[in-house]
């Protein structure tokens, strides 16, 4: 939820704020006391990305590079990524919002970091500039990069995460897998009495629940339920995979609205 902590917890990592308790690592090096061992490491978008309006996105960029000690050779390959080629000498206060977030991308980038952390990235952009912004994010972790985001928006996190945490009130509340917590190798059956069907497949190992109209069964790889049922003279009118939206599991750990 808004206020959960999410860029607290981001500027925590980068260590931008002071801890109250507890500690940080980031690749093994606890923040900020050994920052500068994993630094070179690292490419973040905290808040709004910072730029030089007056200046091209080009120059932008030279002078990130310098500041952080980096050579201008990859510059240009950065550009070609975030698709700014055509618009790199021209004054970044003229960029649109997306294309001042793509910029922003190209300079996390400069240090060809491991880890990337990016706090709403997608925020505010239009349609198509989120979907230019995702595809180049699925390109970084293909090429093996850790891509941390930060969302409330919980169509992007669905299209890109393959891992999710949930914070809510500054605490963790849930994580795992995303197709976890979507409820993967969870199946949903109708049958006409779901007390002896939940005692059968309970009796044969299978875990199950149910949301008042049905059976949800968790069934592994699927194998085995219906012989389960059948066995027992049970024969459901319904089995189907049960999937819930990302939307529907978050209000459901956070308590809704």
């Amino acid at each position: 939820p808004n206020g959960a902590g999410k860029t607290t917890t981001f500027r925590a990592l980068l260590g931008l704020t002071r801890l109250d308790g507890g500690e940080v690592q980031v690749m093994g090096h606890p923040v900020p006391a050994e920052l500068t061992a994993v630094a070179k490491q690292l490419g973040a978008i905290v808040e709004e990305p910072g730029s030089i309006r007056s200046l091209s996105g080009r120059i932008n960029l030279e002078v990130a590079a310098d500041t952080l000690g980096f050579g201008h050779d990859r510059i240009d390959e950065l550009l070609d990524f975030v698709g700014l080629v055509g618009d790199a000498g021209r004054s970044v206060g003229d960029y649109s919002k997306g294309m001042r977030q793509r910029l922003a991308l190209a300079a996390a980038l400069l240090a060809d970091p491991r880890l990337l952390i990016l706090d709403e990235p997608l925020d505010g952009l239009d349609p198509a500039g989120q979907h230019a912004f995702r595809a180049r994010l699925r390109d970084l972790a293909t090429e093996g990069r850790t891509v941390v985001v930060s969302s409330h928006d919980l169509s992007d996190v669905e299209q890109l995460a393959d891992y999710v945490v949930v914070i809510d009130q500054g605490r963790l509340v849930a994580q795992g897998p995303l197709a976890d917590l979507l409820g993967a190798g969870t199946t949903r059956i109708v049958v006409e009495d779901p007390g002896e069907a939940a005692a059968v497949l309970v009796a044969a190992g299978f875990q199950c629940s149910s949301d008042g109209t049905s059976l949800l069964v968790d069934t592994g790889d699927g194998s085995g339920l219906v012989r389960a049922l059948a066995a027992a003279g049970i024969y459901p009118s319904e089995v189907r995979p049960a999937r819930s939206s990302l939307e529907a599991v978050f209000l459901g750990i956070t308590g809704g609205l």
